[in-house]
This record gives structure tokens, C-alpha cells and sequence, in this order.
């Protein structure tokens, strides 16, 4: 009996210290080519084909419009056309129609803007006209946007909800290349939310005033009885991945599984968790590696199936910055690499 009682106390022991190693923690984080522009946070991100784009942001003093753009065979360089719009951070960008759509945001006035812009990645060059808001989101910052089969939404945020004071908003629109309509949301007023879109659904997670919440939107789940959105597994402080809750945070797919990284949630947040819809449920991976600054409003993006994040800032501390890095999501962390 003696010795039964041991041989269970050694596996509970091997158990505990498994599970609490950070040793058995998978991903590794690889420092790519820095971004090209000024560092800033609080810019937008796109794919088109083999290119990423970052735009817009705050380098600490103004709000900016310049746009560069990335491939894993050139690096980065700047899109000579201009952005028409007024400089901006906190903005939205999406596509539509095979065409990109950059907009909303808030200026160097503290002014939230409601205007778009398109802009035409085959020759990099913008529309000047803005696209008619008409029926669209009112002017706010802090929103998230995402694309589905062509079709571009755009919903949550802060700014003015009708003749109300600046809040916190939930209202959710889908642009078709051609004009808006409006679609039901049915989570929470949200602000600096993050989205990821894997097999045609989106997912989204977290944001100030809705921190412990994922949704996932499926348009082809649209009907009489159901707006298309299912809440998911809740962050909340009965699992082991609370950590995951978050806002200003970044995220991007690999291989049909979304990853979230960066951000604050009282502090700056470290600990990067992969999610799985197949089995609606969060792994954590990897922290941030300790080369790499914590940081929150940083940008990401998914490129030939691998992916990126780079930029962000320390509120109040007058850190932005430029640095580029890549997560291997399978590899194990290695100090060689960096």
C-alpha cells in the first residue's frame, strides 16, 4: 500500500510540474525586417495577394497617413501615391469588391472622422472621392473590421451614438463594394476589440467593456430566427486562460487557427494564446520572447500563411515602435533566432 502511494504522489508531482513549466510551451518568435516607416501605434493592416500594407498611426506627436507595404521576397517600401484623407489613427480598413477600404479614425483635434477612401492595389493608388457613407457607421475610433467573401464589416468602436455623448458602440455594417446596410450584433458595446477570420467566420475577441466575450459571425447563418452570431467559449475567470482577455491587442491565422498577442489588461499583456474552432478552445503559447518590447495598439497580418505584427506603443511612456516580428507556431523558442 506504501508503495502504491508513492508511485501516485511521483505522477501527481511530474503532473504539477509539467503543467506549470513554461518549458512545455510551443512557438518561437522571429525578428523579420523592420517596418520602413516612422514607428507609430494605432495604424491599420491589409493583405492583398503576396503584399501586406500598414497605414496611418501616431509616431507620439501627429497623426499620420503615410502607407507602406510588405512581401517575404522584397521587404517593405512606401506607396509613392498619397493617402486623400486627412492623417489619422485608431482608423478601420477592409476589403470590398476587390477593392480596399480605409476610413474612420481620429485626427490631431480629437475629432473622430466618418469618412472611407478606396484604394486600388493593382497600380497602389487611391480614389480621391471619398465613398459615400450613406447608411454607414457614424464617426468613431477604436472599431474593428473584417472581410467575408468579398464583403467588407465594420462595427463597434467609440464615438457618438446618435444625439448621445461619446460612448462605447456595437453597432455592426457590411460594405459590398457598393453600399452599406446594417446587421445586428447581438455582443456588447466594445471598444479596441481584435478580429481574425478563419474558414469564411469571424472571430471576435475581447476589447475594453466586453473583455471576458468571443463572438463568431457566420453570414451564411443569417435568417429569420438568427443574426449569425454565436458566442463562444467565455474568457471568464473560471478557466486557465483568462489571460487571453485583452484589448489593443493584435492577432493573425496560421494555418486555420487564430493567435492573439500583445495588448493590456491592467498591465501590458505577454502571453500569447492560439485558438482552435474546431474545438472552440484557447492554447497558450509562447510569451513574447524577451527581445521584444511589450506593447499595446500594435498592427498584424497573415501573409502566405504566416504570421507577422510589428509597431505598437507604451501609452505614457513615449515609446512607439518599428521592429517586425514573425511566430512560428510550432517551432520551440530558440535564443539563435533572434
Amino acid at each position: 500500500m506504501k508503495q502504491r502511494l508513492l508511485i501516485v504522489l511521483f505522477a501527481l508531482s511530474l503532473f504539477v510540474t509539467s503543467c506549470g513549466s513554461d518549458n512545455d510551451l510551443v512557438g518561437n518568435w522571429i525578428k523579420s525586417s523592420s517596418f520602413e516607416g516612422r514607428a507609430r501605434s494605432g495604424a491599420v493592416s491589409f493583405v492583398v495577394g503576396d503584399y501586406a500594407y500598414v497605414g496611418t498611426g501616431y509616431d507620439g506627436k501627429d497623426a499620420l497617413k503615410t502607407f507602406y507595404k510588405y512581401s517575404l521576397q522584397d521587404g517593405w517600401s512606401k506607396i509613392d501615391s498619397e493617402f486623400p484623407g486627412a492623417e489619422r489613427r485608431e482608423a478601420v480598413a477592409f476589403v470590398a469588391n476587390n477593392k480596399v477600404y480605409v476610413g474612420l479614425g481620429v485626427d490631431d483635434d480629437d475629432e473622430r472622422l466618418g469618412d472611407f477612401y478606396e484604394f486600388d492595389p493593382t497600380n497602389d493608388t487611391w480614389n480621391p472621392i471619398p465613398v459615400d457613407m450613406t447608411d454607414g457607421p457614424s464617426a468613431r475610433q477604436g472599431a474593428i473590421a473584417f472581410t467575408i467573401n468579398g464583403v467588407g464589416y465594420v462595427g463597434t468602436g467609440y464615438g457618438f451614438q446618435e444625439d448621445e455623448d461619446r460612448n462605447n458602440l456595437k453597432d455592426f455594417y457590411k460594405y459590398d463594394g457598393s453600399s452599406w446596410a446594417k446587421i445586428a450584433f447581438d455582443g456588447e458595446k466594445s471598444r479596441n476589440s481584435t478580429v481574425f477570420v478563419i474558414d469564411n467566420k469571424a472571430y471576435v475577441v475581447s476589447g475594453e467593456n466586453s473583455l471576458k466575450y468571443v463572438w463568431e459571425y457566420d453570414p451564411t447563418k443569417v435568417s429569420a430566427n438568427s443574426n449569425g452570431w454565436t458566442r463562444k467559449e467565455d474568457l471568464d475567470d473560471d478557466n486557465d486562460w483568462e489571460e487571453v482577455q485583452r484589448s489593443q491587442a493584435i492577432s493573425f491565422v496560421i494555418n486555420g487557427r487564430g493567435y492573439i498577442a500583445t495588448g493590456r489588461n491592467a498591465g501590458l499583456s505577454r502571453e500569447v494564446w492560439e485558438y482552435d474552432p474546431s474545438r472552440d478552445h484557447w492554447d497558450e503559447k509562447t510569451s513574447l520572447e524577451d527581445e521584444i518590447a511589450s506593447r499595446e495598439d500594435a498592427v498584424a497580418f497573415s501573409l502566405n500563411n504566416r504570421g507577422f505584427f510589428t509597431t505598437g506603443t507604451v501609452v505614457g511612456s513615449g515609446a512607439y515602435f518599428d521592429d517586425t516580428w514573425e511566430f512560428n507556431p510550432t517551432m520551440e523558442e530558440d535564443d539563435d533566432d533572434n
